[in-house]
């Protein structure tokens, strides 16, 4: 089995793409010329890598082959920061910077993980790329090839990446005091929370229907007010719009001088976890021990979680 670098770096160019054609323009060459070097690598290798739908898809086995690309680039340029001198220390104007693409989910993104990010920049010659979106599509990511490392809330490894346990967010129900004096001047009761305005994130918010069903043994189909954005989503609350499920670490300072008032003792633990590619990255290290770090800080411990774990947002 013989894989070149043209090939890996062709098979890249057609998944991220989207077609023979697209990739074509990318690598300045003909699309016949780009069939041909997914052909020959798909016959080298001894398995189909690519599905010639629109947009093209990646078998698992090309899955595999699209790490090894974006793992060798990676490295590949690590090794010339090496050869020029500049791995070590921070970053300046005169250095290439490596790009990294990961995935989070937003809560993460908008409460402990950037100000690591930031951290992380200033002492690294490093560009991250952040994908945000729900911990399915995470994986996915992962699993693609399209990130290197990505927050999940399943401990499940995917092929050829490693698992660290970071933590859990906790999620409080609160609402306004105005609020829970209009929509539920008895508590939290079936009524009430049947017709209560609730937040949610977008139409794939689980996580707060899950919220809605252990506060309830009849939820009912309460009207739902969506704010897709964690900054965005916390703000709403404060103003009033609807009770949701928001992270300790991101209320803790509206619950304390009363903006929001936890109307609960019920709440929704979260695990998170920092799944990376098995490669020997200098880079790719540092970052993990920045994202660890902050997590130490600012998460409950995993083996703290209550029995209701989601997905986070």
């Amino acid at each position: 089995m013989e894989i070149g670098q043209d090939a890996l770096q062709t098979l890249s160019a057609v998944l991220r793409e989207g077609t023979f054609e697209a990739a074509a323009t990318v690598l300045h060459i003909t699309p016949s010329a780009v069939s041909q070097r997914i052909k020959a690598l798909e016959r080298s290798v001894g398995r189909v890598l690519v599905r010639r739908t629109k947009p093209v898809r990646a078998t698992r086995d090309g899955e595999v082959l699209v790490r090894l690309a974006e793992q060798w680039e990676l490295l590949v340029t690590e090794a010339g920061q090496e050869l020029a001198g500049s791995a070590d220390g921070p970053p300046g104007t005169d250095r290439p910077l490596v790009h990294l693409p990961i995935a989070a989910n937003a809560d993460s993104l908008a409460t402990w993980l950037l100000p690591a990010l930031a951290d992380f920049h200033r002492n690294h010659a490093a560009a991250v790329e952040v994908r945000r979106d729900d911990e399915s599509r995470n994986s996915e990511y992962l699993r693609t090839g399209e990130v290197l490392g990505a927050l999940t809330s399943i401990p499940d490894r995917i092929r050829g990446c490693r698992v660290q346990p970071l933590g859990s967010m906790r999620y409080l129900p609160v609402a306004t005091p105005d609020f829970l004096a209009t929509w539920m001047p008895d508590g939290p009761t079936d009524a009430a929370l049947a017709r209560a305005p609730m937040m949610l994130f977008d139409r794939s918010d689980q996580l707060q229907r899950d919220v809605l069903r252990i506060l309830t043994d009849t939820p009912g189909d309460p009207p739902g007010v969506y704010i897709p954005g964690s900054v965005e989503y916390h703000r709403a609350i404060e103003l009033g719009m609807g009770w949701g499920a928001a992270p300790t670490v991101q209320i803790a300072g509206a619950l304390a001088d009363g903006r929001l008032v936890r109307f609960t003792d019920r709440h929704v633990d979260v695990p998170l976890y920092w799944q990376y590619w098995t490669v020997s990255s200098p880079l790719l290290t540092a970052l993990t021990d920045y994202i660890a770090d902050a997590a130490a800080t600012h998460l409950d411990p995993v083996g703290h979680l209550s029995p209701q774990a989601r997905a986070p947002r």
